[in-house]
C-alpha cells in the first residue's frame, strides 16, 4: 500500500512536469508567434507592400500588426496615412468594430484634405451601419434597426457629409442608396421603441420619438403609425385637443388610413425587441 502510494505521488509528479513543460513551450511558441514581424532594416515602401498583400490575401491578423508597425515605425509621409486608413478597413473586417472605428476617426480628423478622404467619410459610415450586425443579431433574427440607433445616426452623418462635400465622388451613387437604408433603418428603430413605451404607459417619451420619425423620417411608411400613436397617447394624457390635430394631420396625408376608422394598439412583441 505504502509503495503503491509513492508510486502515485510520483506518477502525480511527473504529470505535473510534463504539464508543466508542455504549457512553457506552448506559450513560447505563441509569445513568438504573436510578434512574428521583423522590420528592421526593410524601407517603409516594403513594409506597406507586404501589408497590403497581407490585406489583398485576407490575413488581416497579419496585415493588422504589419500596419501598426509601419505606423509606430513611420509616423509621417504617404505610405503612413494609407497604411493608416487600410488599418481601419483590416479592423473592420477583422470584426473589431471598435477599433475600426477609433482608426477611421483618426484618420479623418488627422489627414482632412487627404485625397482619400472621400472613402474614408465612405468607410466610417459603414461601420457604423454594420457595427451592431453581430451575434444577436443572427441568431434571433433581428436586423441592424433593433440595435444601434446611434450608430445608425453617426453613419447618416458620415454619408451626407460625403454626399454634400464630395458630390463627385465614386462612392455617391452606393452612399445616397445606403442613406436611404439608414433612413428606414432608423425609423424602424424609432417605432420599436415607440411601441415599447406605450406598453409601459411612457406616452411622453413615445410621443418624442414619434415626433422624430414624423420630422426626420419623413420620407419612410412609418410616419403613418407615428401620427397614429400620437393621437392615442395625447388621449391617454387626457389632451384631446392635440390629439384632434394630429388626427388632422393624419387624414390630410393618410386620408385612407386604417387608423382613421381603427385606433393604434398596442401590441405584444418579443423581448429583444426592447
Amino acid at each position: 500500500m505504502w509503495n503503491l502510494l509513492i508510486y502515485s505521488n510520483r506518477a502525480l509528479k511527473t504529470a505535473k512536469y510534463v504539464f508543466y513543460c508542455v504549457f512553457v513551450v506552448y506559450i513560447t511558441s505563441c509569445a513568438a508567434g504573436s510578434d512574428p514581424l521583423k522590420i528592421q532594416g526593410k524601407s517603409v515602401e516594403e513594409v506597406y507592400k507586404e501589408a497590403n498583400a497581407s490585406l489583398s490575401d485576407k490575413t488581416y491578423d497579419k496585415a493588422i500588426k504589419l500596419y501598426n508597425a509601419l505606423e509606430a515605425t513611420y509616423p509621417y509621409g504617404t505610405y503612413a496615412q494609407q497604411a493608416l486608413l487600410e488599418l481601419a478597413y483590416a479592423y473592420y473586417e477583422y470584426d473589431q468594430y471598435e477599433e475600426a472605428l477609433s482608426t477611421i476617426v483618426l484618420f479623418i480628423n488627422t489627414y482632412p484634405t487627404n485625397q482619400n478622404i472621400d472613402y474614408a467619410l465612405y468607410l466610417k459610415g459603414y461601420i457604423n451601419y454594420h457595427h451592431s450586425d453581430g451575434f444577436f443579431a443572427q441568431f434571433f433574427g433581428q436586423d441592424i434597426s433593433e440595435l444601434d440607433s446611434d450608430g445608425l445616426k453617426e453613419a447618416y452623418k458620415a454619408f451626407t457629409v460625403l454626399v454634400s462635400t464630395y458630390p463627385k465622388s465614386k462612392y455617391v451613387p452606393d452612399t445616397k442608396n445606403r442613406i436611404n437604408e439608414v433612413v428606414l433603418a432608423i425609423a424602424k428603430g424609432e417605432m420599436i421603441k415607440i411601441r415599447y413605451y406605450m406598453g409601459i404607459k411612457a406616452y411622453l417619451a413615445a410621443i418624442n420619438r414619434a415626433n422624430t420619425v414624423i420630422t426626420t423620417c419623413s420620407t419612410t411608411g412609418y410616419v403613418e403609425e407615428a401620427l397614429a400613436v400620437e393621437i392615442v397617447a395625447y388621449e391617454k394624457l387626457g389632451d384631446k385637443n392635440l390629439a384632434n390635430s394630429v388626427r388632422k394631420v393624419l387624414a390630410l396625408n393618410y386620408p385612407n388610413s386604417r387608423y382613421m376608422s381603427h385606433k393604434w394598439e398596442y401590441k405584444n412583441f418579443p423581448w429583444y425587441k426592447i
